[in-house]
Order: structure tokens, then sequence, then C-alpha cells
């Protein structure tokens, strides 16, 4: 029995919730489970740009019955699509979503115009990413003005590939947790895969201040990262990376990239919420403060 029942009446009574959330008479499955599968399947869309039927299916772990359905439901609504391989992808209505779930985050409202300031002197890719469950998120990026841009688009990396992730893990005890439960999968041969190396990384983390990630997402390219604290009670809530070709981010250029990027994660746990500094005197203020960062170019 699918997941979704086995006539159009079935998958409408489930797409509507179920009535009393326990499935309809028949269908074998609470619809809560329906929605389950549905996520799973957004979720496996969201680490590959195309599947098949057969593949999503396996993946998900349910009958290709029951991903057929579940795919029309969310093809109707525009969060998949499917392509001319008669494979599946996520749909456009995901931009949408994505943009208005950043544009109103406080850390992604005031981080823009630091970014910008923040690229120009040290010329690589820079961003600002939060916790999400495992993960780290990027709510915003600006990419590095040389000819050599970072080629990893994606806007989501688990928390022991990245600095950035390994910053926001080393200073919340339960986000470190939850990645070790959910695992350590390498990207390269340099990503940390012990869970007793990634505890001491994070406790270096600690020590220094600063995370770096050698090679670990991409190879050639590495990242360095720092805390974003809100000042009234010092908790990191955000990091800010950046991100560039190995030779150019870690080694001699490291010491100077650390005081540009520490600097400009000072600077935006000010103006954050509860700080004191509306965002209108944050921008009055934010050129003088950040010309002398940009004179240790």
């Amino acid at each position: 029995m699918s997941a979704l029942g086995d006539d159009g009446r079935q998958d409408h009574a489930e797409e509507n919730g179920g009535g009393n959330g326990a499935g309809a008479p028949g269908s074998g499955r609470p619809a809560l489970q329906s929605v389950g599968i549905a996520l799973d399947i957004i979720d496996a869309l969201a680490r590959a740009p195309e599947l098949s039927l057969s593949e999503l299916a396996r993946r998900v772990g349910v009958a290709k019955s029951t991903a057929h359905r579940t795919c029309a439901v969310l093809a109707h609504r525009g969060l998949v699509d499917r392509t001319p391989d008669r494979g599946y992808r996520l749909g456009l209505r995901f931009v949408e979503y994505g943009h208005v779930a950043t544009e109103g985050t406080a850390v992604r409202d005031q981080a823009l115009p630091l970014l910008v300031e923040l690229r120009n002197a040290v010329g690589e890719t820079v961003q600002v990413g939060v916790p999400a469950g495992v993960d780290v998120v990027y709510v915003e990026r600006v990419e590095g003005q040389r000819a050599l841009r970072y080629s990893t688009n994606s806007r989501r990396s688990p928390l022991h590939r990245s600095s950035a992730g390994k910053v926001l893990a080393a200073y919340d005890p339960a986000l470190a947790e939850a990645r070790l439960r959910a695992g350590l999968p390498p990207s390269t041969g340099y990503t940390i895969v012990v869970p007793e190396l990634l505890l001491a990384e994070l406790a270096q983390v600690r020590e220094r201040g600063y995370a770096r990630s050698v090679d670990e997402t991409e190879l050639g390219m590495s990242s360095i990262a720092v805390p974003v604290r809100l000042e009234d009670d010092g908790a990191v809530v955000a990091a800010i990376s950046m991100v560039g070709p190995t030779a150019r981010v870690v080694g001699e250029h490291e010491a100077h990239h650390v005081h540009v990027l520490q600097a400009g994660a000072r600077r935006l746990g000010l103006c954050l919420p509860g700080q004191g500094a509306s965002d209108h005197q944050w921008r009055g203020e934010r050129h003088g403060r950040l010309d002398g960062l940009l004179s240790l170019k």
C-alpha cells in the first residue's frame, strides 16, 4: 500500500491532513508518515542535481509507486520538477522559500555591506553561516575579486567539514553531539571522520579563537572562520568565513586574514538586535570603523 493511498481520493485526503492525522481508512499508514516521505524525497533531491524515480525510491526506501504519487503532489505545488530525462529535481519554489527564510534574519540583514568590505580587504569569497540542524547554512555570501573563485556553490555544509561549521560546533556542545550522532561523511581524503579527532579539533578552535578547514571540503581550497558573538552575553550566533585557494588562505597570510575577519565579526555582533545599536546608527558608523580594517590589506 502506498503512503499516499491507491487512488486520487486517498492522495487528496492525506494531502489535506487525513482528518485526525491517523490516515484515511484503508491507507495502512498515518498521514504524518506521508509528510515524512515527502520530506525525505526533498532531502534526497537537495543532495543531487537530478534523480530518476527508481533511484529516488531506493534512496528514500519506498516503493516506486509511493515515490511517484508523492512526487506528483510535490510537483503540483512547485516543489519538484520533472526533467527532460524523466527524472526529478527540486523546483523553483524553493528559491522563493529560501529568499523569504533568509531575508528576514537579523544576521543576513546586517551582513551584506560588511561582507562587501571584508571581501575587499582579503580579496577572497567571504560568507556568514548560521547553524541548521547538523549543518551550517550560509545566509549571505560575497564572491572573491580574483580570477579563481570558490567552485562549490552549496549554501549548506556539514558542520565537521567547514571552518564555519567547526566554529559553531566548537562553541555549542549540542551541535557537536548532533553532528557526531549523524556521522562524519568525508568530502575529500582530508576530511575529519574520526569523532575523537573532531573533538580535539573543536578544542583547538576554542583555544585559538578561529577555525581552519584545509582541503577538507574541496581539494586545493581552504577556509578560515571566526565566531560572531552577541556582545551582551558573548553567545556565538554565527560565523564569518573566507574561502579561497589554500596557498592564499592559510600559511603566511593566515594571521592577517584572521585579524580582518575578527574585526568584522566584532562589528557584526555589535549591530545585531539587542546590542544597543540600531541599523541606522550602525550604517552611519560602519565606514569609519572599517577604514582601519581595510587599511590592513
